[in-house]
């Protein structure tokens, strides 16, 4: 599955409007943002992206972008020019097989993706892992909706869950979880390709959604199902400014708040099923 990026110019007078275009832009499918200095980066997959709609809206806040189309391919050459490893807290190291310097954190996790997100630099993924670190997850089960590169699923099974099924439409991130799993010699983790409706219908202890504002407002009414009393909810891929309706959406299906987390302009939270 290819992916379009979009380039926005936002000069320093109009960078107040940034949030409000992000809004916009997730309303319509975009799934992830990066700003640069005097530029807004957004990315939607190919197959969502409307054109005439995007102009439209840069068009109403006086706003000039660029399109760039990102193939899909094997992202490893490139990642391994670039990527550093990534220590969360004292908690957790996740690192590629080449690097070979040894970490001073509780665990490591060895990840070489075949996609471009899910190595744990992104905020959302560094919160999640933050936030996973404070449960005991012994002799549970997990699901991990929209596993990437399973970097999730991992800690999971390395934090004690009896069962993990990390499930990911996209085909990548389907093999690359299996694979990762392999390099960290996990052997308790179901990697599924499909969406919500291949999700097996069991009751699971702690799930993980790290997806995308428009994605989790669909699909929680549905994963509730999937939970017992006490069962856990984890969430992000979403901007601050955006918690606002994941609260309003969990406390309509009988979730409450446990925790919520902040980090470069990215949410994070924990809700518990009562």
């Amino acid at each position: 599955m290819n992916y379009i990026e979009i380039i926005i110019d936002v000069p320093e007078e109009k960078s107040a409007l940034s949030e409000v275009v992000v809004a916009f832009l997730a309303e319509q499918g975009f799934e992830s943002f990066c700003e640069e200095k005097d530029k807004l980066l957004a990315y939607i997959s190919e197959e969502a992206y409307n054109e005439d709609m995007t102009k439209m809206l840069m068009s109403a806040y006086g706003m000039n972008f660029c399109k760039n189309i990102i193939q899909q391919k094997n992202w490893n050459e490139e990642w391994e020019k670039n990527f550093e490893p990534i220590c969360i807290d004292n908690i957790l190291t996740i690192k590629a097989p080449f690097h070979n310097h040894q970490f001073d954190t509780t665990h490591t996790i060895i990840i070489e993706p075949k996609m471009s997100f899910g190595t744990g630099h992104h905020a959302t993924t560094y919160m999640m892992c933050q936030l996973m670190s404070r449960f005991d997850m012994s002799e549970s089960q997990v699901l991990d909706f929209g596993s990437g590169t399973g970097v999730l699923s991992i800690y999971a099974s390395i934090l004690g869950a009896s069962n993990v099924i990390a499930i990911d439409i996209d085909e990548w991130a389907y093999e690359n979880s299996i694979e990762n799993s392999k390099k960290n010699k996990i052997s308790n983790i179901t990697s599924i390709r499909g969406d919500i409706n291949n999700v097996p219908d069991f009751k699971y202890d702690f799930i993980f959604a790290n997806i995308n504002l428009n994605v989790l407002l669909k699909d929680i009414p549905v994963l509730v199902q999937y939970m017992n009393k006490g069962s856990v909810l984890f969430l992000s891929g979403f901007l601050i400014n955006e918690f606002h309706l994941i609260e309003k959406c969990c406390a309509e299906y009988g979730l409450i708040l446990v925790k919520n987390i902040e980090k470069d302009n990215w949410s994070a939270c924990v809700f518990n099923k009562i």
